[in-house]
Parts: C-alpha cells; structure tokens; sequence
C-alpha cells in the first residue's frame, strides 16, 4: 500500500531529525555544545528542510546530495530562534524552556553564533557545482532575515504600520527562509534560473502565509500545541497582522489606548480577539492569508507534475495546522 503523503513527510521529519543528531560538534567545549545540542534536537516541524528535499528530489537530485544543504538550512533556522527568542524575552520554544532561560543570555548568544557558523560548515559539505552560488544565496537570506528583525524591531515603536510595510518585514523574516529552501533544492538539483526564482518567490509567499497564520495562532492556539510562549508579542508590543489592521481603521487618538489594551490583556486573548472581531481584524487576517496561499499555488503552474502534487499536499498540511 503505497505511503501517504502525511506518512511521507514524517519519514522525511524522522530521517533529518536522524542526521541533526549524528553531527559531530568537534573542538567545541560542553558549555557550548550542550545548549547547541539542545536546540538542534527539540521536536519540531522541519518544515524548510522538508520543503528543500521535495523541491530537490522532484527536480531529480539525490537525497544523499540534498541532506548537507537540508540539515544546513535548519540549524540556520535554529539560530534564528535562539536569537529571537532572546530579544522577545520568550520563555518557552518547541516544547523546551528557551535557551537564555535554561542557561543565561549570554550563553544563548553564544548558541546562536555556534549554529551560524555550524550552518556553513555543513552547508560546504554540498556536493554541487553551484556551490558558490549555493553559499552566496545563504549568506543573503541571512542579511535579509537580520534585515526584517531590525524592522520587527523599529516597529514596535510605532503607532501604526503601513501593510504593505509589514509584508515586506516578513517576506524578510520569515519568507526568504522558505524561499532560501526551494532555492537550495532547485540549484542542488541544476535547475535552469527560471524555476530557481519562482521557487523562491513561492517560498516567500508561502512564508508570508505561514507567518500570518502564527499571528492569529497567537490568539487562538493552545500554548501547550504551540510549543512556545503565547501573548509575549502584545506585552512587547509587537504588531502582528492583526494588530496592523485594527491601528490602520482606528483613529490617530485611538491608537494609544488600543495598544495600551493589548499589554494590558496579554493574558486575557479571549478579550484581545473580541476586540479585535469588532474591527473585522480576523476575518481580513484570514482572507489575507488565503490570498497569499492562492498567489503561492499560481508559481507552481510550469513546475513538474509530481512536484506540483507534494507542494501543494504541503500547503493543504500547512492550512490546516494548529501550531
């Protein structure tokens, strides 16, 4: 009985969840490995690792050849969560207490430079001769997620956010990493530059999806399923989609005294989204959400048939989820 397409990605999950656990950290004392080895291999989603290796094997490269670059983009990832959890004060992530909690800030920044420098090093184990390109591509991702968490950053300092603004914050955030995991399978594979960029361009919509789904995960999700601190973004102040909509249809003297009822209820989400239902926030978060995921399937149209199929079974998965 041939697999599922679910059964197929947990087989995926299983295996680089394998790999992440065989990498040697060499040279490197246990002050640092532990906490390094403590982020790589807490359960988690896989997602843009998964992404590279159904891009890449549809496109006809070998798993063997994809792994380096699959595993390389995941510890990437990691670093940018210990990172991020440190400046949103977070205290829970992928189930875990978060590593500034567990150990102490000074040691998570530390973690977060040790898997930066672990990501090349595996990334350099690619058997490709796009290989510079490969590095080039990773090497920018990472200037443009730090770009979009500077712009996290400075809006947190603003009344109101334009929304074509926050898109860009987190095509950088959070779409170029999605979009950096279709380029890496395409390029391992020896895609031709069309199909390397509209596998990004999927990536990033898809990223600007997945992330607005987190923001009204925010809401609605239990903390537990979540696997991570919920609430902390409206204590910290922080716009999510949601958010931006509400300040846009307010009036300028109302925008403080909104904002002051988010810290203020940041542990009461049950009243942050009637409030924010008053607006129509949460149903335009859903339709904006369905717009980028439309826009995302539209890229796939000249892409192979079986690849087409998996991405697509992949966004249905991502749709539906509830962490």
């Amino acid at each position: 009985m041939p697999l599922t397409f679910s059964d197929r990605i947990l087989g995926l999950r299983a295996e680089i969840d394998r790999q992440l656990n065989k990498i040697e950290l060499p040279a490197i004392s246990t002050a640092l490995t532990q906490p390094m080895r403590f982020s790589l291999i807490a359960k988690a989603k896989r997602l843009r690792p998964i992404l590279l290796l159904l891009v890449g094997e549809n496109l006809g490269a070998t798993r063997q050849n994809l792994m380096p670059a699959a595993l390389a983009i995941e510890i990437l990832h990691t670093f940018t969560l210990v990172h991020d959890d440190i400046m949103d004060n977070d205290l829970f992530r992928r189930g875990q207490p978060t590593v500034h909690v567990k150990w102490n800030v000074n040691t998570a920044i530390l973690t977060g430079d040790g898997l930066m420098a672990l990501a090349f090093r595996i990334l350099m184990q690619t058997k490709s001769d796009q290989l510079d390109r490969i590095g080039t591509e990773f090497s920018q991702a990472m200037l443009e997620i730090c770009d979009g968490q500077a712009f996290d950053l400075a809006f947190e300092k603003c009344d109101v956010i334009d929304s074509d603004d926050y898109m860009n914050m987190i095509a950088r955030k959070t779409g170029r990493l999605l979009g950096l995991a279709c380029q890496l399978g395409a390029l391992v594979a020896g895609a031709g530059p069309k199909i390397v960029n509209n596998l990004n361009l999927f990536g990033i919509e898809l990223g600007q999806a997945f992330q607005i789904q987190d923001d009204l995960l925010e809401l609605t999700a239990d903390q537990e399923v979540m696997g991570k601190s919920l609430g902390s973004d409206f204590s910290a102040g922080k716009k999510t989609y949601p958010v931006v909509t509400t300040l846009n249809e307010l009036a300028e003297n109302q925008r403080a005294g909104f904002l002051s009822f988010l810290k203020a209820n940041a542990n009461n989400r049950r009243q942050i989204v009637r409030e924010l239902a008053k607006h129509d926030s949460i149903r335009q978060t859903e339709a904006v959400i369905a717009r980028l995921l439309q826009n995302a399937r539209q890229r796939l149209q000249n892409l192979p048939t079986q690849l087409q199929d998996d991405l697509l079974d992949l966004m249905e998965l991502i749709a539906r989820r509830q962490s």
